[in-house]
């Protein structure tokens, strides 16, 4: 085997190349059939979580979706922004573009940074449930520890999900990658609990809606980054 200076490689650089190969294929190869496979699985997830805890808490799923609204077009047009934000991410943070390469850093960054404030500007800045009215048969928590461990819940299964399908598959920024990948995470999390919450509490909201969204950027940075790496 030869290099591009026609010198010709060791024959035990050629043979260990080989072996790798061998041994587990080239990521590319797998990763558009496991990102199908795992986006879906993740999504179901989700979707399943949502909809039994809703039914354990509230006996009706999606109560933040239908009680003590303020304004219906008001939830329209965040519930529509939320999703934007979440797909918008996921995205950004999946993309393997052309080259194999994924989004530029510039727009992994702009993800892991940008993500947690806008979901605290959509929740926090003028909440679509009224403050203080929660329904009569269930207790909604002031600091919200029942939605931050339903957040951190759908967020473990966005990681999980994104680190299979980028597993070894990431060779440039790959820190960026994992943090952008957490705040993916971090906005289906929020979308989760934006549906399945009716509290307009603002410090229900913050610790129990934005905290986690936050806190799932930087899991994804910290615990992502070797696993993407070839």
């Amino acid at each position: 085997m030869k290099t591009k200076s026609g010198s010709r490689l060791p024959e035990h650089l050629y043979a260990e190349l080989r072996a790798s190969l061998t041994r587990e294929p080239p990521a590319d190869i797998r990763a558009p059939r496991r990102r199908q496979a795992a986006l879906a699985a993740g999504a179901l997830l989700i979707a399943a979580l949502v909809f039994v805890t809703s039914i354990l808490v509230y006996q009706r799923p999606a109560v933040g979706l239908t009680f003590g609204l303020r304004s219906t077009p008001a939830l329209f047009a965040v519930l529509c922004a939320l999703i934007g934000l979440a797909g918008a991410s996921t995205t950004v943070a999946l993309h393997r573009g052309r080259s194999g390469l994924g989004a530029g850093l510039g727009a992994l960054a702009a993800v892991a940074l940008l993500a947690p404030p806008i979901y605290a500007v959509l929740t926090l800045v003028e909440p679509v449930h009224i403050a203080g009215m929660q329904p009569a048969w269930v207790d909604i928590s002031p600091w919200g520890v029942r939605c931050f461990f339903i957040a951190c819940a759908v967020g473990t299964i966005v990681l999980a999900s994104s680190a299979f399908v980028l597993r070894r598959a990431v060779p440039a920024a790959s820190g960026w990658r994992a943090a952008a990948i957490g705040a993916a995470a971090g906005a289906w999390a929020g979308l989760a609990v934006f549906v399945f919450c009716p509290s307009g509490d603002r410090q229900h909201l913050l610790v129990g809606h934005v905290l986690p969204v936050m806190a799932l950027v930087a899991a994804g940075a910290l615990t992502l980054a070797r696993r993407l790496r070839p």
